[in-house]
């Protein structure tokens, strides 16, 4: 895996995250439907709570794992960011954290480091170089 990849890893998991917190939060409204709907039966529904306990079981099985991918986005964080923060050139960190970790898009990033686009790019290619040998990554690509 290159360093790019390693790095890119964040927002993709961020996103993945996101997308099942969306839909815990579909499963609830749902489950709170269903809810409403029995408790408007004669005699409250007692007799079809199942279903009402089979939205719960569901909401409960995904928020594990939604717990579990958030348990591993943090170590992912973490490691990238004591990889980044043991590299000499603080112009190389700076740029890593605010492009990889932060999502800031490139002409914020020059704005930032008072760079043209360009140089901010080859400085991103040597910032990606430090970070692999640090990571431990492959070069290449």
């Amino acid at each position: 895996m290159t360093a790019k990849e390693v790095l890119e890893q964040l927002s993709r998991r961020d996103a993945r995250i996101e997308g099942m917190r969306e839909r815990l939060q579909r499963y609830r409204e749902l489950a709170e439907g269903q809810r409403a709907r029995l408790r408007s039966l004669p005699g409250g529904g007692q007799r079809r709570t199942s279903s009402v306990e089979e939205y719960v079981s569901k909401i409960v099985d995904l928020t594990r794992e939604v717990d579990a991918q958030i348990d591993e986005y943090v170590d992912l964080t973490r490691a990238i960011d004591a990889t980044i923060a043991a590299l000499k050139d603080q112009r190389f960190q700076d740029l890593l954290r605010w492009r990889y970790m932060d999502g800031w898009r490139w002409e914020r990033i020059s704005r930032a480091m008072g760079y043209e686009e360009r140089q901010v790019y080859r400085l991103h290619a040597l910032a990606l170089s430090a970070f692999a040998r640090a990571w431990g990554a492959d070069e290449s690509a």
